[in-house]
């Protein structure tokens, strides 16, 4: 009966050996106190296809997944492991235990030892997560925020994924079940040692090999082993960069100089373009102000355009220099990236490394060669352009404008009658009065043509002759004048008396008819200067002579002339 029993017993629980008791014993000859919710040391007491069978001395053996050895590789019967005491007994009176948990709290408390000593541990980065990266310790997934990758931001992080990674943890959330760790402290814990170094050994002007290790808007960061130098984005080409993009790529070895280093914060400035020469130093030589050359437009802005004149050198044409017509002012108009246009310099800065160019420059100035073709006097053709409160405009072939006054449309003023007879588009037949292709004003009249013999009343005027005209317009400091033959003048403040007290043009009133001299007429700009101040002294002087051909003295002439004035001033 004894062995029938024994022979039962082994059939039912085939771990059940007594030698794998004293096995037990002999790696734990202290008993170990068996307190749920700690890790226990066990002895694996037999192996099957789904379970593993572990003796950690309780009152049964406890049965684990053998998928909770697979971390474990082999695994052999009499193998001593840590198991998670989860329950002595549960409901139905078996041992609960788990060797995941035992490895998970094991490393937790790992994990914890490495935050308060600052121990580098090794896991492997799984992925991209958002934020950063999911990395794998011991089993353990923790987080490895973008920012703690490397000590730059990197614009390629294709070679971490899959890769094992030296890290360290930073913070520990055991509620959450959260664990963040850094690549970037262990770099610069590594580094740092070595950095300070080669550090004390470099200076401003040394010439290094690096390899571009991360590309920004603002530059490239340049890896030299121990340490990080910036490469700014204005130090990569004396010519103009967008972007670094452009000129390099991030494994790209190159040739940088140190620009200036900071040993308080071991900062490295680096530049490229200071190992080339500076083809800056002879521009004021090569492209002095006023030559003309032809260059192609790299870029198109709101402002204006970006014309290069030579490979890394470009100028600007401002918008205000691309056209003599304003309505011709908007850059994309007319250019386009990439075409050949001709430009002239305007003006070369080598020390700020700008080059102003103009477009309309090396074309000829249609309000010029309107004012030379188109003498004051001259009939024209123009189309309509719009009809304004305070005038009519009048487009040209050429492109430029002309204003006929509203006073120079039709005597006694504008009806509705005359508004509607100007249509825009229709043609007409205009009087030039003046022109000043400077500031691009071109005075035009309708009425002038009703008056007969006009241009043998302007050829009647020339300078220091009296003529008769009418005020038109009072002015704070000049009176707007008419003449007879439609022609419009000023008549300055200063113009308007010898005497000072009469200097005023409030005395004046709109109709007045006054007699004054031409000082200036420019029959080609049409601008005409009355002096009424001088048109008096003229008169005082013929007088005085008139006074000394008949006898008179000097001393008396000077006394007559002497008491008028006082008798003026009295009354004033």
């Amino acid at each position: 009966m004894t062995t029938k029993t024994q022979t039962n017993e082994q059939d039912i629980n085939p771990f059940a050996q007594e030698n794998f008791a004293e096995l037990f014993e002999e790696y734990e000859k202290d008993s170990q106190q068996l307190v749920e919710g700690t890790v226990v040391k066990g002895v694996i007491v037999g192996i099957q296809d789904k379970g593993v069978a572990v003796d950690i001395g309780a009152k049964s053996v406890g049965f684990v997944d053998i998928m909770e050895f697979k971390r474990d590789g082999e695994i052999n019967e009499g193998d001593v492991v840590d198991v998670f005491l989860e329950r002595l007994e549960n409901r139905r009176g078996e041992l609960v235990i788990s060797r995941e948990n035992a490895r998970r709290h094991n490393n937790w408390n790992f994990l914890k030892h490495c935050l308060e000593d600052k121990t580098t541990i090794e896991g492997k980065i799984l992925g991209r997560v958002k934020g950063g990266y999911a990395a794998d310790i011991n089993g353990i997934t923790c987080f490895l925020p973008k920012s703690q990758v490397d000590t730059v931001l990197l614009s390629d992080d294709a070679f971490l994924i899959g890769k094992v990674e030296k890290l360290q943890v930073l913070k520990i959330d055991e509620i959450r079940g959260n664990v963040v760790v850094s690549r970037r402290a262990v770099l610069e814990s590594q580094r740092n040692v070595e950095k300070d170094k080669v550090l004390s050994t470099i200076k401003v002007g040394d010439a290094l090999d690096g390899m571009v290790k991360n590309i920004t808007d603002y530059g490239a960061f340049v890896d030299f082993g121990s340490f990080d130098g910036l490469l700014h984005l204005t130090d990569i080409s004396w010519c103009r960069v967008k972007h670094p993009s452009e000129v390099l790529k991030v494994g790209q070895q190159i040739k940088v100089q140190v620009i200036k280093y900071d040993e308080a914060t071991k900062r490295v400035s680096l530049g490229m373009k200071q190992l080339q020469q500076n083809p800056w130093e002879s521009i004021s030589q090569r492209y002095p102000v006023g030559a003309t050359l032809k260059g192609k437009v790299t870029n198109i802005t709101s402002y204006g355009a970006f014309i290069e004149i030579e490979p890394g050198i470009e100028g600007l044409v401002h918008v205000s220099e691309m056209s003599w017509l304003k309505n011709n002012t908007t850059p994309n108009k007319g250019i386009a990236a990439g075409t050949e246009v001709e430009v002239m310099v305007l003006d070369v800065n080598s020390q700020s490394h700008r080059i102003s160019l103009g477009m309309k420059q090396c074309e000829k100035n249609p309000w010029q060669a309107f004012s030379e073709k188109n003498k004051v006097g001259d009939i024209v053709e123009g189309v309509v352009r719009n009809f304004t409160e305070f005038g009519l405009f009048v487009g040209f072939d050429s492109g430029v404008d002309g204003l006929v006054h509203a006073s120079d449309i039709a005597n006694g003023g504008i009806n509705e009658e005359i508004q509607k007879k100007y249509k825009s588009g229709d043609k007409i037949k205009v009087m030039v009065l003046g022109s000043n292709y400077e500031k691009e004003r071109i005075s035009l009249g309708i009425r002038q043509l009703d008056i007969k013999n006009f241009q043998d009343e302007i050829d009647k005027i020339s300078e220091n002759s009296i003529v008769s005209c009418v005020v038109i317009a009072v002015k704070k400091d000049f009176l707007e004048v008419e003449l007879d033959s439609g022609l419009k003048a000023i008549i300055k403040r200063l113009d308007l008396s010898r005497n000072k007290q009469n200097q005023r043009t409030e005395k004046f009133e709109v109709g007045d008819r006054l007699e004054a001299k031409v000082m200036m007429f420019n029959k080609i700009s049409g601008k005409l200067l009355l002096s009424i101040k001088d048109m008096e002294a003229e008169e005082q002087e013929a007088h005085i002579y008139s006074e000394s051909s008949s006898g008179a003295t000097i001393g008396s002439i000077a006394g007559d002339v002497l008491g008028s004035l006082s008798v003026v001033e009295n009354k004033e």
